[in-house]
C-alpha cells in the first residue's frame, strides 16, 4: 500500500490543482437503507444533511462536477441538495453496480477520471480525496485500501467508463479493483471502512465527531 511522503503530499496537491477540472465525481446515493430504517441520506450533523456535506468535499476537489445517483426516496431527497447534478437511477433496487453505471454514463463531458465515493462515508474528508486525485496520473486507477482491500473512494481513468457504464448487480467496482493483474495505486485510507448502515453506527460517528 502506498503512504505518501511529505514531498510526495506537496507533488499530489499540485497534480490534483491541474486535474480539478478534467475529474468527475460521482457520488452513490441511490440506496434505500433498509438497515437503517429511513432515508439516511437526509441525516444532519453540524447543520448539513450526510450527502451535502458529501457534496460540498466533492465539490472542493471537483468543483462544477458532481454527480448524485439517486433512486429510493429520490423525491423527498432531491429538493435539499444543491451544487450537483442529479442522475437519477430508476433500476437502483438492482444494486451498486446499477447506480455507478447509469452515473457514468451520464457524464456530460470528456473527462480523464471518475471518482467515485459512498455518500455514506461520513468519515472521507477533502484531505483523503485529495491525495487520491494528486496521486492520478490518467492512466492508473486509484483506490482507497482498508480492511485488506481495495474500494471506494476510487478514481478510474477513462480507458475504464466502458467496464463502469457495463456494470449491474449489486458487485459495484470492487470487481475491477481487486481483480488479479490490474493496475491499481492503493493508499492506506482506513477511514473509508466506516459507513453508516445502521442507527448505531450513526451514534458512534456522532460521538467521534
Amino acid at each position: 500500500m502506498a503512504a505518501l511522503s511529505p514531498c510526495a503530499n506537496e507533488r499530489a496537491g499540485k497534480r490534483a490543482d491541474k486535474m480539478t477540472d478534467k475529474i468527475a465525481t460521482l457520488i452513490l446515493a441511490a440506496g434505500a437503507a433498509t438497515r437503517f430504517g429511513s432515508a439516511k441520506q437526509l441525516l444532519v450533523h453540524n447543520g448539513k444533511s450526510l450527502l451535502q456535506r458529501c457534496i460540498d468535499r466533492a465539490n472542493a476537489v471537483s468543483p462544477g462536477h458532481v454527480y448524485v445517483v439517486l433512486g429510493a426516496h429520490h423525491d423527498h431527497i432531491q429538493p435539499t441538495v444543491s451544487a450537483s447534478r442529479i442522475v437519477l437511477n430508476r433500476d437502483w433496487r438492482s444494486g451498486l453496480g446499477s447506480s455507478i453505471a447509469a452515473g457514468v454514463r451520464s457524464l456530460e463531458q470528456d473527462y480523464a477520471g471518475v471518482l467515485i465515493l459512498l455518500a455514506d462515508q461520513a468519515e472521507v474528508d477533502r484531505d483523503d480525496l485529495d491525495k487520491l486525485v494528486g496521486a492520478f496520473d490518467g492512466e492508473r486507477t486509484v483506490a482507497a485500501y482498508y480492511a485488506g482491500k481495495c474500494g471506494v473512494p476510487a478514481l478510474f481513468p477513462k480507458s475504464l467508463f466502458p467496464h463502469l457504464a457495463a456494470l449491474s448487480g449489486d458487485s459495484g467496482a470492487k470487481t475491477l479493483l481487486n481483480q488479479p493483474g490490474k493496475a491499481v495505486l492503493q493508499l492506506d485510507l482506513p477511514c473509508a471502512a466506516m459507513d453508516i448502515d445502521s442507527p448505531e453506527d450513526w451514534v458512534a460517528f456522532n460521538a467521534r465527531s
